[in-house]
């Protein structure tokens, strides 16, 4: 599952919501993060600035997850720094739906790197042509379809919220949302609803 790392306190309140999709650790203290990177392997570091130096001694010690910056304000010092030693850099306010393309953009970067098909029971999903096969005949499915499988199939076993769907999906309502997962269904797969925290989870 994709890891990641958060050093900002005001993202503590998005772990039900925008971040509930990942494995994310939160450190409270710089010491918290060298401990914790030190434990774990992370895949996106997303930190504030202020820990600048911390992430460097990272860099030395040949860690090359990438990190976003958070900022209170815009300095361009800042911004040369953050990217001399991080990968992309935002200030405050935070938007979320900024962030989670972000975050979504490092997930993919990885995860397409690593892995090139999904398997699913008979299910085989390849991720680089985004065609499902179930054995040897190949299923076929409409655009959003597509997104939405790759979505659950990336996240098996863990919640994936409503909003972060709404965000993957070009356009959908409630309804015809309700029509792909039933398809989804019929088709084999287990997709459930969890109304307490409105999120799908796909499970073995």
């Amino acid at each position: 599952m994709f890891k990641i790392l958060i050093f900002e306190e005001s993202l503590s309140y998005y772990l039900d919501t925008y971040l509930s999709s990942y494995e994310v650790d939160l450190a409270w203290t710089e010491e918290d993060i060298l401990s914790l990177t030190y434990e774990k392997h992370y895949d996106l570091y997303i930190i504030h600035f202020n820990a600048l130096q911390t992430i460097q001694s990272l860099r030395d010690a040949e860690d090359t997850t990438p990190v976003i910056y958070i900022d209170e304000y815009y300095s361009l010092e800042h911004m040369k720094l953050a990217f001399l030693h991080g990968d992309d850099y935002l200030i405050k306010p935070l938007y979320m739906d900024d962030l989670s393309v972000r975050i979504d953009y490092y997930y993919r970067k990885i995860y397409n790197h690593k892995n090139n098909i999904i398997i699913y029971k008979n299910f085989y999903y390849h991720l680089s042509t985004r065609q499902l096969f179930k054995g040897t005949e190949r299923i076929k499915l409409s655009p959003n379809e597509l997104k939405l499988l790759e979505l659950l199939l990336t996240h098996r076993n863990q919640p994936v919220n409503k909003t972060y769907i709404a965000e993957t999906l070009e356009s959908h309502s409630d309804g015809s949302l309700r029509v792909y997962i039933s398809k989804l269904n019929k088709l084999g797969f287990t997709i459930d609803y969890d109304r307490s925290i409105s999120s799908y989870i796909l499970t073995d």
